[in-house]
This record gives C-alpha cells, structure tokens and sequence, in this order.
C-alpha cells in the first residue's frame, strides 16, 4: 500500500538533551508550548523572558539585552488604554502602575540574564520576517524610544505610529550573528536549535505570509552553513507537510492544536532527548496520569492503596532526579483520607 502521507523525519541532532541541561526558550508562541512541555517534564528551562517575540531582530534585541541586563526604567515604557507597556515585551507584561510594570519586567531580566549566561542550549523559534518600527522619536510621556526602533509588540496602537517591513535574509542572518557572537563570548558551549513556527500570519495576506516564510527557511540555511554546529528541528515541516490537515489546526485555523503540538513534542523527544532521560519522562507521564486521575470511590481502600504507592513513587523519583513533584503530590492527596 502506498503512503497517503509525508512522513517527516527531522535529521539526527549532534547532541542529546538530559536532566543536567539548562535550557533558554526565545521565540513565538509555538516556542511557548514546546517550553511548556519541557517545564511538566520538570526540565530546567527559562521560556520567553520577553514574552512573545516573532522576528528575528526583537529576538535579537532581547540576546543581546540579557547579555547586557539594564534594567528598563519610566521612559521605556508607554502608556495605553490605561496599562503601561514595553515595546521590548510582550502584553502579559503590562500592569497599570509604571512601578508594578517595571518590577515585572526586571526580575524576569535578572533571572533569564543568569539562565542564558548558564544556558547548555538556547531554542530560537522564529514566526515572522516581518518587523515594525517607530515611526517619530516618542508615543511614551516618558521620553521613548527613538525614530526607527523596532518593537516586538505593538500592544494595540494606532497603526499610524509604525512603519512594517519586511526583513531579507541578509539581515536577518546579520543581527542574528551579532547577537549569538556575544552569546558564545560569554557562554562558548551552549548549543543553538534553530525553528520556525508553524504558526502562519495572515494578517497581511496569505501571499505575505509565504515569503515572509521563505525569508526566514533562507537566512537559517544561511546561518547553519557559517554555524554548522546550530541544530535546525523542523517544527514547521512536521505540522505543514506531515500533519497536513485542517483538524490539526485551532478554530482560527492559523494556530496548530494541542494533538499537533503533542506530535511535534513527540517527534521532538524522539529526536533531541537521551534514553535515560525518556526513560524518566516516561515515569513522569505516569505518575501524572495517576495524578489526575479521579475515582468513582475516593474512599475505598483500594483507590487509598491507590494514592500511597504513587506518593511512594513520586517520593523516589523525587529524591532520584532532585524534582520538586509537590504540585503532583498535592493533586495525589485530594481523594486521601
């Protein structure tokens, strides 16, 4: 029989990832979601310190800041439908008061700055080729950005204040390069896996959409031949070319589902992690299974025997790994007596 599908396998990596890793997540929302899945297998991992960030230069920008972690202050902020924002960061970082602002957006600073200076591997997932620009020197009652910065987030005003463009893989290659350079300065052994989302960004057209992609798939090709240690994990081919299929997709249509967010994890595992490690992970699924698992009788003695050998497990693999299972331990104990 012949194949109704394309299987996509993603090439060996150079190196596996185990517990001892310390992992550093920039990127889209897909990069959420795969770092999501790595924070319920209890991986050390630091997800978008910045928020959602689409294009390569705002994820270069936020390299680079980490690598330099000044902290923001009053006139990098704007205010707007009575929250203060960072054009630096993503809305889930905006507050109502400046001070509340800034607390949150420098002690995610420190902390990530600490991680990717610690970082055995960076993930980099890139959306979109597309950036926006300030158009004048200041939209922020502090002071602002200047004439031309580029934003990561627009938080929802007036178009009139921004230019869009679209970047060409030269570029792209370029502030990329910048960036890691001074990552690998600091930090010579951490390793880079490269991805694009499989998100896709209409709003600007389906045609715009394809060749911002095709920008991006050019400047990574690019990057890996002046990098060959860089690791591209093809996030986009697995949902685009293997998945294939609008039941994959979210109601919008645009945002892969959780069943394709699992396959692409799938795939992923399979790809990047070590034996011993899935071994683990494997014990994990269990015992999360069990965690969640709701009883016809929380009061029979088979379902209290039930929660006293999966707390006696949680307890080994907890002491075994170094684990903080107590999210876990505390959903095992809501049926017991």
């Amino acid at each position: 029989m012949k194949p109704f599908r394309t299987i996509v396998n993603p090439d060996k990596a150079p190196f596996q990832l185990s517990y001892s890793d310390r992992l550093v997540s920039v990127g889209s929302c897909f990069s959420e979601n795969i770092g999501k899945k790595f924070k319920e297998y209890k991986f050390n991992i630091n997800v978008n310190p910045f928020g959602q960030q689409y294009n390569p230069y705002s994820i270069a920008i936020a390299l680079e800041r980490l690598l330099n972690p000044v902290p923001y202050i009053a006139k990098d902020l704007v205010h707007h439908d009575e929250l203060y924002h960072s054009f630096d960061h993503h809305g889930s970082f905006s507050r109502s008061t400046v001070e509340e602002t800034l607390e949150v957006i420098n002690s995610n600073l420190a902390l990530a700055a600490e991680d990717l200076k610690k970082a055995t591997v960076l993930f980099l997932t890139f959306g979109t080729a597309h950036l926006f620009q300030l158009k004048h020197a200041s939209v922020s009652p502090f002071g602002g950005q200047g004439a031309g910065a580029v934003v990561s987030n627009c938080h929802k005003l007036s178009g009139n204040y921004f230019d869009k463009r679209m970047m060409k893989p030269a570029e792209i290659v370029a502030v990329l390069s910048r960036a890691l350079e001074k990552l690998h300065a600091v930090n010579p052994a951490v390793r880079v896996i490269l991805t694009v989302s499989p998100v896709r960004y209409f709003a600007f057209g389906h045609h715009e959409n394809t060749v911002s992609k095709a920008q991006l798939f050019s400047a990574l090709h690019e990057l890996q031949e002046q990098h060959p240690t860089y690791y591209y994990f093809p996030a986009y081919e697995l949902v685009m070319d293997d998945l294939r299929d609008y039941r994959f997709f979210a109601e919008d249509m645009l945002h892969p589902n959780y069943q394709a967010t699992d396959y692409v994890w799938e795939k992923l595992c399979q790809t990047l992690i070590d034996i011993k490690t899935l071994g683990v992970m494997k014990e994990m699924d269990e015992l999360l299974l069990a965690a969640r698992h709701k009883p016809r009788n929380p009061k029979s003695e088979a379902h209290q025997k039930f929660v006293q050998k999966n707390l006696e497990r949680l307890d080994r693999l907890e002491q075994q790994c170094k684990f903080n299972l107590q999210e876990e331990r505390t959903l095992l104990r809501r049926f017991s007596n």
